[in-house]
């Protein structure tokens, strides 16, 4: 039988720098880079999907907000580091994208967003009803978003039990069993994390900053802890996380190591 999922890539489109002894206690002085990963997936009839879109050089305007964002969190991308040229450079057009997953709407996730006009954008119920009544807590930056973002935008709520995923409910993205949607709270409201079960892959967006992270979730910092939208979620997340992994399933988050993610897809 053929695959339905015939493909994934990884791009890391951008990154941002800290210090992990700023982060963590008890952690090594060591400054890290951590890229802004987005993951495109070939699917046999749905076409090309993108799971997230990374930064965009529009954060380096002059606006107050982007400045603060900035002195917190360091960022660094170039115009060919975004996701719509490096598709281009794979021999993808933009236009080819057929279905967009945000995980969430933080600005390193939603960064590309306005580079596909034939896309319809997915995100979880959660999500959805999160950005109709967002907060300066949670760190959306719409106008990231197409302006008719609100006319091409699915939003699913993942109510299903799947045996192939029994740690979360699921919402079947197009009926076939590749593409498992769940929603998790904690870094954001009802992040869109997503297993691929032919893959055996879970893609846990921005569940932790690295899976080599997940045991120091108890050691966070004061002001890291701030950044999360509900701590108490955030471990119970991590937890979880922690436990599809022993169990076997491959787990990338958004901003582990290139050569991390690179080695798990090959």
């Amino acid at each position: 039988m053929q695959p339905i999922i015939e493909e994934i890539s990884y791009f890391a489109c951008g990154s941002c720098t800290n210090h992990l002894h700023w982060m963590f206690k008890q952690a090594p002085k060591e400054t890290r880079v951590f890229p802004a990963g987005v993951f495109l997936i070939k699917h046999r009839t749905q076409g090309y999907i993108l799971y997230d879109t990374g930064y965009s050089t529009a954060l380096y305007q002059n606006q107050f907000k982007y400045l603060l964002y900035r002195k917190i969190n360091p960022i660094q991308v170039s115009f060919d580091e975004m996701i719509d040229q490096q598709l281009r450079q794979k021999g993808v057009e933009p236009s080819a994208i057929r279905w967009v997953i945000l995980s969430h709407l933080h600005p390193d996730h939603i960064g590309g967003a306005k580079q596909f006009p034939k896309a319809t954008f997915i995100t979880t119920e959660a999500v959805y009803r999160n950005f109709k009544k967002a907060t300066v807590k949670d760190l959306i930056f719409n106008e990231f978003l197409p302006n008719d973002f609100e006319e091409r935008v699915i939003h699913v709520l993942p109510n299903q039990h799947d045996s192939q995923f029994p740690y979360h409910a699921v919402a079947d993205l197009f009926g076939d069993g590749s593409l498992l949607l769940s929603s998790f709270d904690g870094h954001a409201v009802g992040q869109g994390c997503l297993f691929l079960p032919e893959k055996n892959l879970f893609l846990a967006a921005d569940i932790c900053w690295g899976m080599d992270l997940l045991s120091k979730t108890e050691q966070l910092k004061p002001i890291p802890r701030l950044i999360q939208h509900n701590m108490r979620a955030y471990r119970q997340s991590c937890a979880l996380l922690q436990k599809i992994q022993a169990d076997g399933i491959q787990v990338v988050v958004s901003h582990d190591a290139t050569q991390r993610i690179k080695e798990v897809l090959a």
